[in-house]
């Protein structure tokens, strides 16, 4: 009697614990419902949507049912143990996970609101300090904010309070069981398809936040074995490095070849007896979406547009990566990326040669202008190892210089804007001597938060710039929800032409050739196609020019070392290696629209995951075909992708074999100070 009685009680416990199981999950469905509504009108007031944006919502919480039925399929078993075991244990160890399930969507939907992105793996592209900065200039964590954590665990910890009042028939506990089970056979419809959407953001729309990081974070940390290495010996058809038709010289060294580089830019300049200064202006989150003539978001850099009517200027320039951890070693190493970015191997970064080594070598003096920390994206670590002269950072700024506002009071600020770098880099120059240059800025403020000096009048200054787009109330209210955004680009706009005004009185200006490009496109306003991120001009500009001229083709940040040099070697007589490991093959002349080349890109500091082949691109293993402005259209071709697939993993391939293994250049080609 004793025995069945026991049976008895565990059979009505498991019971219980089928029903309980049944209404905490009417609870988180409830709270995905709720947090739905939440997502679609905060971002509403926040970012402009896509057309059909309900409709999307709608669909996310779709996907949002299907993982909690899959979610539910994989906790149901270790729920019932600890319920047999403990109900408050139960129930206390459900509430937590749920609340910090949903905290986590919260919060992520408020960093779509910031950036326009989902969160994933790119977080472990940084220290713990570095995200502290991100998240510092940002505003850190508000009042508001906090008050919406409190309000949220208050209405979650509520309703799971009430959900015990809620009465289900045991049979009704038992069919979402079921189904939960079931559910695990339609894992693979956990995430939407990127190809069945019209832009980026609408994926992103669709997409569970939360569930997106931590399935990220768990690839991460335990990656497919179909990784690099071991998709090599599939792949592997004895295609060249990076899908160009190279003439390699050695297999130790895997991107080590012969430099063929033409000459594409000498017949544009009038060449004089003395080596050219040479000023590079990488600007932060400078995009074509924004800049130049047939910006789809309209100009807002007015100067920038009139310079590129005198200047050699690319219309269609992509960068190596979706931010600006790459944007060095790319443009002046034409670099490959390591697993992280080059400049995160830190002391294991391999040997090469860049255009500051290179130049050095031959007499030129280099400095880097930065009005931050440079220790940032080791970015300092990278120019000492390129043999940089000189270094002008945060810290090296006086007290007549102010930096870029906090969002608030004693908060944390990126550092001095441009017209303070600028202000700078004069300072430094008039007390230069008279050696050839090699000068690189890099701004500062079109950066989240876009906080700048005279924040009021270049708010105004937006608005006046509105005005002459002709668009009505409607169209003005759309783009003021990016209103610091777009007061960034003309702080900017202003620097730069202020910037060229007092070049223009200096000695040594009729003799520099100036480089402009950016480093990325701004993730927000919206990102309109998966290639959008990376379009960016490039502008160059001199008052050696004999004319101005317009290009089409499609270039890359890989491109701009190898043609220097070519314009050097071919103009100036300088000499330089005869073999080189760059992936830029140089920069495409053509007039009109062509892409000609083969490229990989690394978006995030851990995403690996877009080639861009001809006019070809892939993404997430979608293949596109690309055509005039950058605009891509997804197609269905096996062949053509596999095809492009097995450059892309040789590329993988190689670039890990180059990186981790200092197998970049042979010892014959390591700095040495020689006049040549």
């Amino acid at each position: 009697m004793k025995i069945i009685s026991r049976r008895k009680l565990l059979k009505d416990n498991i019971i219980l614990g089928f029903k309980r199981f049944l209404t905490i999950n009417v609870v988180f469905f409830i709270l995905l419902l709720l947090v739905r509504i939440y997502e679609y009108f905060y971002l509403r007031n926040t970012i402009s949507l896509p057309m059909g944006s309900f409709k999307l919502e709608l669909s996310g919480l779709g996907y949002d049912v299907l993982l909690l039925f899959n979610l539910s399929a994989l906790l149901f078993f270790p729920f019932i143990v600890i319920y047999l075991l403990s109900k408050h244990l139960a129930n206390l160890i459900s509430g937590f996970v749920l609340i910090f399930f949903v905290l986590t969507e919260i919060a992520l939907i408020q960093y779509l609101g910031t950036t326009s992105l989902l969160l994933g793996t790119d977080l472990f592209g940084y220290t713990f300090d570095e995200v502290i900065q991100i998240v510092s200039a940002s505003g850190g964590f508000s009042i508001a904010t906090i008050l919406l954590v409190v309000v949220c665990i208050a209405l979650m910890v509520s309703l799971l309070m009430f959900s015990n009042r809620l009465k289900f028939h045991s049979l009704a506990a038992l069919v979402f069981v079921v189904i939960s089970l079931f559910s695990l056979l339609f894992q693979r419809y956990l995430k939407p398809q990127p190809g069945n959407y019209n832009s980026e953001l609408a994926y992103n729309l669709v997409a569970n936040k939360a569930f997106h990081l931590f399935s990220a974070v768990y690839s991460f940390n335990y990656p497919d074995e179909a990784s690099e290495i071991s998709l090599y010996a599939y792949f592997y058809t004895g295609l060249p490095s990076v899908g160009k038709s190279f003439d390699y010289v050695s297999n130790e060294f895997p991107f080590l070849r012969k430099d063929q580089t033409p000459d594409v830019l000498g017949k544009y300049f009038n060449v004089g007896a003395d080596k050219p200064n040479l000023v590079f202006i990488i600007v932060e989150s400078l995009g074509r979406a924004y800049s130049g003539e047939g910006a789809y978001l309209k100009s807002f850099t007015p100067f920038l547009d009139s310079l590129e009517t005198k200047s050699l200027y690319w219309e269609n320039v992509l960068s190596t990566a979706g931010r600006t951890f790459e944007v060095l070693p790319s443009i002046f190493g034409s670099m490959p990326y390591g697993k992280s970015g080059f400049a995160e191997l830190g002391t294991d970064m391999p040997d090469g040669i860049t255009l500051i080594s290179l130049l050095k070598e031959r007499g030129y003096v280099s400095r880097f202008f930065y009005g931050g920390d440079a220790t940032f994206d080791n970015m300092k670590m990278f120019l000492n190892k390129q043999h940089l002269d000189y270094l002008i950072e945060e810290k090296d700024f006086g007290p007549e210089y102010k930096k870029m506002p906090p969002l608030k009071s004693g908060g944390f600020t990126w550092g001095y804007g441009e017209k303070d770098i600028f202000k700078k880099g004069f300072e430094v120059l008039d007390k230069a001597g008279i050696q050839p240059r090699l000068d690189i800025y890099l701004t500062l403020a079109m950066h989240d938060p876009y906080s700048i000096p005279n924040q009021n009048y270049y708010n105004q200054k937006v608005d006046e710039r509105l005005n002459t787009f002709n668009f009505n109330e409607a169209q003005k209210a759309e783009y003021r929800k990016y209103l610091p955004n777009y007061a960034s680009i003309l702080y900017f706009n202003d620097a730069l032409r202020n910037f060229f005004e007092m070049y223009q009185k200096r000695d040594d200006y009729k003799n520099t050739i100036f480089f402009i490009t950016g480093d990325h496109r701004m993730s927000s306003p919206p990102i309109a196609t998966q290639i959008d991120r990376f379009h960016v001009p490039l502008i160059i500009y001199s008052p050696l020019l004999k004319t101005s001229a317009k290009f089409s083709s499609v270039v890359s940040h890989l491109d701009f070392t190898p043609s220097v040099l070519a314009f050097l070697k071919n103009n100036y007589n300088m000499n330089f290696p005869s073999v080189v490991p760059w992936l830029g093959q140089g920069l495409d002349s053509m007039t009109i629209f062509r892409s000609a080349m083969s490229v990989p890109f690394i978006r995030t500091k851990s995403e690996i995951i877009d080639y861009i082949d001809g006019d070809y691109f892939i993404v997430n293993n979608q293949l596109f075909k690309v055509s005039e402005n950058l605009e891509i259209d997804q197609i269905i071709d096996e062949k053509k992708l596999t095809e492009i697939q097995r450059k892309f993993e040789k590329f993988k391939t190689d670039n890990l074999k180059a990186c981790l293994n200092n197998a970049l250049i042979p010892d014959s080609l390591k700095f040495r100070m020689s006049s040549k």
